[in-house]
Parts: C-alpha cells; sequence; structure tokens
C-alpha cells in the first residue's frame, strides 16, 4: 500500500480512524501529490476503504506505545497532531511533537481546544499545556518547524449525548437557559476540511496561527425546534440543573473532569468564526445540516 515516490509530500495523520481524522485522510487522498501516512489503533478500518490505494500506508499503533509512530515519522513533512487518551494527552503531545521536530517535519497542525482561561477546567488543561510547550520548544524554532493550532469549540457529535432522551422523551435536556444562552459548535467534519487544507498549503502561508472554530451558534430552543423539524415531530427543551447533567455524564462513564467541563462550560457572546469560510472554502456547516446526516441516531 505504499508509494516510493519521493517527489510527494508526506503526511503524517494521528487518530486516522477517528471522525476528524478520517475526514482529513479522505481530503489528502483527493491529491495525488501528497503520500499519506495514518496512525490507527484499528487498521482493518482503512484497509477496507482504501484496498490497493498507492498513496496510503497505515501504521497500527496507540498511546501507550509509541514505538510504531517513532519507527514510522522519519521522512514526513508535516504531522496531523491528535490523541484522545484523555490520562497522558498532555505528555504525550509534547513528546509526539518533539520527535517530529527531531526527524525534520516542517509543519504540525495540532488539534487543540476552544480558548478559556487558564486552567479553568481540568479535562482542557492537557490540550493547552502541550500546545504552549511545543509553541515554545527552542528545537522547533531552530530548525524552522511550523506550529498551527486548532482551537474548536463543541463538536457537533455531542449532541449525539442528548440521544436517549430524544429518542425515548421526545426531550433535548441541557443546563442552559433556553432562549438566551447560547452555545457554539462546530462540525468534526469542518474540522478535518480546515486541517487538511492547512496541510495542502505552503507552510509559511498559516506560520504559527493558532485558529478559533466556531461553525454555528444556537440557544437550546432553537436546537429543540431544529430537532422537531428535522425528526418531524415535536421535541421539547427542558432545562435541569448542571448537577443533573453531571451525574448523567457520569453514568455514560465520562470522569470527574471531562463531567465537570461538560456540564458548566458556559461561552460568552459566542459567534460564528468570521474567517472560517476562508479556512473552509465554503461556508461552514449548521447545526441543521448536521443533523440531517445524523438523523437516525435521534430516530
Amino acid at each position: 500500500m505504499t508509494s516510493n515516490n519521493n517527489d510527494k509530500e508526506r503526511i503524517y495523520v494521528l487518530g486516522a480512524t477517528g471522525n476528524v481524522g478520517s475526514a482529513i485522510v479522505d481530503e489528502l487522498l483527493k491529491n495525488n501529490n501528497i503520500q499519506v501516512t495514518a496512525y490507527t489503533r484499528s487498521p482493518n478500518k482503512l484497509a477496507d476503504k482504501n484496498k490497493n490505494n498507492q498513496q496510503l500506508t497505515i501504521v497500527q499503533g496507540g498511546y501507550t506505545d509509541l514505538r510504531p509512530f517513532y519507527e514510522s515519522i522519519a521522512g514526513h513533512t508535516r504531522l496531523f497532531l491528535l490523541v484522545p487518551d484523555m490520562e497522558e494527552m498532555g505528555n504525550i503531545k509534547i513528546e509526539l511533537g518533539k520527535k517530529a521536530i527531531e526527524v525534520g517535519v516542517k509543519q504540525i497542525v495540532d488539534l487543540s481546544v476552544a480558548s478559556t482561561f487558564w486552567r479553568q477546567y481540568q479535562a482542557l488543561l492537557p490540550h493547552q499545556e502541550a500546545e504552549k510547550a511545543i509553541f515554545e520548544l527552542p528545537s522547533r524554532r531552530n530548525r524552522n518547524s511550523y506550529f498551527v493550532s486548532l482551537r474548536p469549540t463543541n463538536f457537533m457529535s455531542n449532541l449525539l449525548f442528548s440521544a436517549e432522551t430524544i429518542k425515548n422523551q421526545d426531550m433535548f435536556i441541557n443546563a442552559a437557559e433556553p432562549i438566551n444562552e447560547y452555545q457554539d459548535y462546530i462540525s468534526p467534519r469542518d474540522i478535518g476540511l480546515v486541517a487538511s487544507r492547512i496541510l495542502m498549503d505552503p507552510v509559511e502561508k498559516h506560520g504559527d496561527t493558532a485558529y478559533e472554530l466556531i461553525g454555528d451558534v444556537k440557544t437550546p430552543q432553537e436546537q429543540a425546534e431544529i430537532f422537531s423539524h428535522i425528526l418531524g415531530r415535536p421535541i421539547r427543551y427542558t432545562q435541569v440543573s448542571a448537577q443533573t447533567m453531571y451525574e448523567n455524564y457520569i453514568k455514560l462513564g465520562m470522569g470527574h473532569a471531562l463531567s465537570f467541563c461538560a456540564s458548566t462550560y458556559q461561552p460568552k457572546n459566542p459567534m460564528v468564526t468570521r474567517g472560517l469560510p476562508i479556512l473552509l472554502g465554503r461556508n461552514p456547516e449548521s447545526i441543521q445540516e448536521w443533523l440531517e446526516n445524523n438523523k437516525s441516531a435521534f430516530m
């Protein structure tokens, strides 16, 4: 599955079978001048989808043992940096970034997190620490390696946490005020498209930029109305306490830090990122469009 064409740009994608990573791989493979290395725990997902594709190399690996990455990163020009391991995310990201720079990677595109106050949320701190540490690495500046951070807000796929109450009770619940509190979202597909376009642009174009990514902003009541329209039945919004939301997330198996963040996060005056259409080459995906593509999960 590997091509030896040394004239092609070689781009390494971590988390290649997730919502964001798979979108990046799909976009990159449309460009015949790019060789893609996909790092994943589940290689069969990609192998079945991309049989006999000479542009794609698949590396099976996880994040407790980084040797598969260390043994395969040399010779690549760019890296998409995504680490799903919540426990050691910060340290792992820093180690991966250091190694990539050491072997000559000229651009790292990091999936970070929306800007919040420093240490405001324990769940977001590893992203913040890793972003700061990699940006400030002396070796990065010495080797003229660029570091682009993507700072997405809530993934639209997080709406899937509401699937059970919508399916069984026709009810959308949240701790936010129904009509006076806006919530911000971004489509995972849009994150992937932004990342892939940056990875295909000249490295100097984006330099060391950090991009905030907000694709749509709606109140809970507006979201309930969209659910009603898409599903063809009335879905009512019910405001519950942050404690109730926290307990629901805990029951789903999320730890304290992530449950606290998810149940109490309150963006201040969120607005759709004005520059997002420039990065995407089109308008961002709306909540309504995302729900139309994923309505079966709520039926």
